[in-house]
């Protein structure tokens, strides 16, 4: 079950990175606040409809809540606005692609709180998610003439870092209140109060709501990036964190299939990208399916 999960979570990532692309075409902003927004409404509905309809333990113990709180935020602001960022710079195979070695800060963090070791198999995973950047890396170089691009290299690998500690805290924070309903929910509230305290100050959420209207893809966006967030807590909640973003890593190569089919015209994938991505993703299958 949780490895189903697991795969679909990539999966609505994947689609709702092409639905955001097209999106952002429409619009001078990226749709965080939007789509976080959206995010609270359907999983804060999905969440009263468990406490009604499954037995779910509702322990509200705080120090568990904390770190909720402290995933989301740094999964859905620093995480998935740094992402959003990078997509509008240099397409979303790229900017995912990218993103994708936030398995290793995931492995890394399992081992500094939980104390893990690292094994034989598990070092060859980072040894070659870090081969893929390298060869990135030789794109990045010879296009320094596009500062654009440069910087949504360096925008998608913080984006790494966000996910990858964010990712870690959701299965930490699970072991004191057992109820990834809950969770998802407490995450993506604690974001979207960050990021309208933000947007606020700038006197733009009535624009954001407004520019919602005029662009249903970002509202698109927010729901099935709400069942893609409900999936991967509710898989950590099943397997280990480590295993999860094993499954979760194929999210790349999705997103390059259905560029290819969907997207031709708007970006080009190149074969440096697809090495990239399928490298990325074995990579992280090694880290997590032996590191675990």
């Amino acid at each position: 079950m949780g490895f189903a999960l697991a795969f679909m979570s990539a999966l609505f990532f994947s689609i709702a990175n092409i639905l955001l692309k097209k999106g952002m075409k429409h619009s001078e902003h990226n749709g965080v606040w939007i789509i976080t927004f959206i995010n609270v409404l359907v999983l804060g509905v999905i969440l009263l409809m468990s406490l009604f309809l499954l037995e779910i333990p509702f322990d509200l113990d705080p120090l568990g809540l904390i770190i909720f709180i402290l995933s989301g935020i740094f999964i859905n602001v620093l995480g998935r606005g740094l992402l959003y960022r990078g997509i509008r710079q240099i397409g979303s195979s790229k900017a995912v692609a990218i993103k994708n070695s936030a398995p290793v800060i995931t492995f890394i963090f399992a081992i500094i709180v939980i104390n893990e070791q690292i094994t034989m198999w598990p070092f060859i995973g980072i040894i070659l998610i870090f081969i893929g950047l390298f060869f990135l890396g030789i794109q990045f170089f010879q296009e320094e003439s596009q500062q654009v691009q440069r910087v949504g290299y360096m925008i998608s690998l913080l984006s790494a870092l966000g996910y990858g500690l964010g990712q870690g805290m959701s299965k930490q924070a699970m072991e004191y209140v057992p109820n990834p309903f809950l969770g998802v929910f407490v995450g993506t509230l604690a974001a979207l109060v960050i990021l309208t305290f933000v947007e606020g100050s700038k006197g733009k959420i009535r624009k954001h709501l407004y520019s919602a209207k005029e662009n249903p893809l970002y509202i698109w966006t927010g729901i099935i990036t709400s069942l893609a967030l409900l999936f991967f807590y509710l898989s950590v909640s099943f397997i280990p964190v480590s295993y999860a973003v094993a499954i979760l890593a194929v999210d790349p190569v999705l997103t390059v299939i259905l560029v290819t089919f969907f997207m031709k015209k708007e970006e080009v994938i190149s074969k440096l990208i697809v090495f990239v991505a399928t490298i990325v993703f074995i990579g992280a299958v090694i880290i997590s399916l032996t590191g675990a």
